[in-house]
This record gives C-alpha cells, sequence and structure tokens, in this order.
C-alpha cells in the first residue's frame, strides 16, 4: 500500500463524489480540480468507468489522491486498490470489507447511521466514518446529538447526502466533522455539457466557505 494519511489528505475539509459515466470528462475534470485548489476526490464504484477513471487519473495526475466509494463487496476493493485508489469508502458497514482493508493496510472510511454501528465500527479500527444519508438522519441536529454519547472515543464524521454549498458550513463547525463530502461540485449535468467553469467556480466557493470557517 502506498504511504497514505486519511487525517492529511482531509485537511481541506471537503470530499467530493464525481460520477464518471464517460471517460472522455475524467481527465478534464481532474485538471479543473487541481486548477481550483482541491487535490482530492471520491469515485464512486457506480459505473463501469470508476476502476478505468482511477487508473487514468493515477498514472497521469500523481497529485491527486483518490478515493473508492460505494464500495459494497470485498471483491469491489480488490478492483478499487488493483485500479490505484489511495482510500476506500462504502455507503454501510460492511464487516467483511472492513476487516479485508484492515488486513491489506488499506485506508477505509465505513459508512454508519445508527450508535450501534459507529461503535461496531470503531470497534473495528475505524475512526473516520461517513454519515449518510445525512439529511434524511437529521442533518446537523443529528450529529450534534452524537457529540457527547461518542467524543471519548474520538470518532471524526464526513455526513454525505444532502450537503450542499449553502448547509455545509453549518456541519463544519461541528467538532465531531473532519470533513464534509457531496456531489454538487461536479454534477454529473456539468459534466455532461463540459461546463468545466462552473465546477471550478463551485470548487473555489467552497474552498473559500471552508478558508472563512476556519478564519
Amino acid at each position: 500500500m502506498p504511504d497514505f494519511s486519511l487525517s492529511i489528505a482531509l485537511e481541506k475539509k471537503i470530499l467530493p463524489a464525481v460520477t464518471f459515466d464517460n471517460e472522455e470528462n475524467v481527465l478534464p475534470v481532474v485538471e479543473t480540480f487541481l486548477k481550483a485548489g482541491l487535490s482530492l476526490m471520491e469515485i464512486p464504484f457506480r459505473t463501469g468507468v470508476a476502476e478505468k477513471a482511477i487508473t487514468l487519473i493515477r498514472n497521469n495526475f500523481s497529485g491527486m489522491y483518490i478515493g473508492a466509494g460505494t464500495l459494497l463487496s470485498t471483491d469491489q476493493l480488490h478492483k478499487a486498490i488493483n485500479a490505484g485508489a489511495h482510500f476506500g469508502l462504502s455507503p454501510g458497514l460492511n464487516q467483511s470489507v472492513c476487516n479485508e482493508a484492515k488486513r491489506l493496510g488499506f485506508p477505509f472510511i465505513p459508512g454508519v447511521m445508527t450508535p450501534s454501528e459507529m461503535e461496531r465500527a470503531d470497534e473495528l479500527g475505524y475512526t473516520i466514518q461517513k454519515i449518510f444519508p445525512a439529511d434524511q438522519l437529521g442533518g446537523v441536529s443529528f450529529l450534534k446529538a452524537m457529540q457527547g454519547p461518542y467524543e471519548q472515543l474520538g470518532i471524526q464524521f464526513i455526513p454525505m447526502g444532502g450537503v450542499n454549498i449553502q448547509n455545509m458550513g453549518a456541519y463544519l463547525l461541528l467538532k465531531n466533522v473532519i470533513a464534509v463530502g457531496g456531489s454538487w461540485l461536479a454534477s454529473k449535468e456539468l459534466m455532461r455539457v463540459k461546463d468545466y467553469k462552473a465546477i471550478a467556480d463551485n470548487i473555489k466557493a467552497a474552498l473559500q466557505n471552508i478558508k472563512q470557517i476556519n478564519e
């Protein structure tokens, strides 16, 4: 496994999910991200392009950190690793996938919804956890309620699902949120029409938001 730190990769406090439907958008979108100041993205394994996209990026942009998302099986986990992903994510807590990632030394972020899943993920060795679907679970108020009980475990969350430019600040003000995730920065529609300027503008707006929160 390559030398990689999730906490360092998440220093920008944002993890955009980018679902590629075709290969031709991959390199232009990644170049747009890097020029706009963001060197991290998640590529969900929801399309047949995901594996190839990860390999393309690793072969062309050494400065981009790539997470493979929506990993639902150990087979997908192995495919993500072989494609060159730096880390992986899942929408749920699949113990087989978690254990295999741990065995291979592959940085991984399991998805959780309930306090029981949070505790189980922590027992498996995962203190960075994905909250999904964040908005449907209660959003900021839900995560605020989790602060007290789980502060002693040092669990840090990445809320995904319903997070956007309008509410990301409220999430990031919570001390148990390490970063926010979402697909609005590079939506399927923006990629379909190849509006890379709009993607760059979205990234810059999000990073400016985060800068103001940090200050």
